[in-house]
């Protein structure tokens, strides 16, 4: 089993390929998507996992009121991953990658989300009974690599994932919705909405994965 995640503080997604069958899972913050399009991801074999947003503080807020607010969230946010994860029974032979962090994180967001992302690295190390060495990282570039090219852009990832040959993929009800109605995960312009191309960045991160344990 491998196991593919695009974290992020307010939509991450996971991609798990196990013997062949891929799940789905997003954990996405109720201010991103609307409840009728979680429905349309749940009917489209996408697990929804949906997570409050972070409390908005007053400008008035002194620093340890922001630090305590956003502790409590990152322990919310990755429990919930890490104890969903856990779900699938990991072995010693199992493995998980995360992407790293991207270049346009900076500043107090970096740090945030680096914090957030130390927290899940312990949590699945506990929850999910997986040893640091069964932990991978791959960089934004590398990921995109994976897919095509280095500099691919968002709807250059779901493209390659809807364009994909892999009979594995194809054979998930995921991949099959997109597929063919991809007009219900679009908007009004042809956008993708929020969070298809997070759940597509955790599949390339699963298969570059794949790709290093060949």
């Amino acid at each position: 089993m491998i196991v593919g995640i695009d974290f992020s503080i307010k939509s991450t997604a996971v991609t798990i390929i196990d013997k062949g069958l891929h799940f789905f899972y997003t954990f996405a913050r109720k201010s991103i998507a609307h409840k009728d399009f979680f429905e349309t991801l749940q009917n489209a074999g996408v697990t929804v996992v949906s997570l409050d947003d972070e409390p908005k503080l007053p400008k008035t807020a002194n620093l340890t009121a922001k630090e305590r607010s956003s502790t409590h969230d990152g322990i919310l946010l990755t429990e919930a991953i890490a104890r969903t994860l856990s779900t699938h029974n990991f072995s010693e032979t199992d493995y998980i990658a995360i992407e790293g962090f991207s270049f346009a994180s900076t500043g107090n967001r970096l740090s945030q989300i680096s914090g957030y992302q130390w927290l899940l690295r312990s949590k699945l190390v506990k929850h999910c009974n997986v040893s640091v060495d069964q932990l991978y990282f791959f960089s934004p570039m590398t990921i995109k690599a994976t897919a095509g090219k280095g500099n691919y852009k968002k709807e250059d990832m779901i493209r390659e994932f809807i364009q994909s040959t892999d009979d594995n993929l194809k054979n998930s009800k995921f991949f099959a919705d997109i597929f063919n109605n991809r007009q219900k995960f679009q908007n009004k312009n042809g956008g993708w909405k929020k969070p298809i191309d997070d759940i597509c960045d955790s599949y390339w991160i699963a298969k570059t994965l794949e790709k290093t344990l060949l």
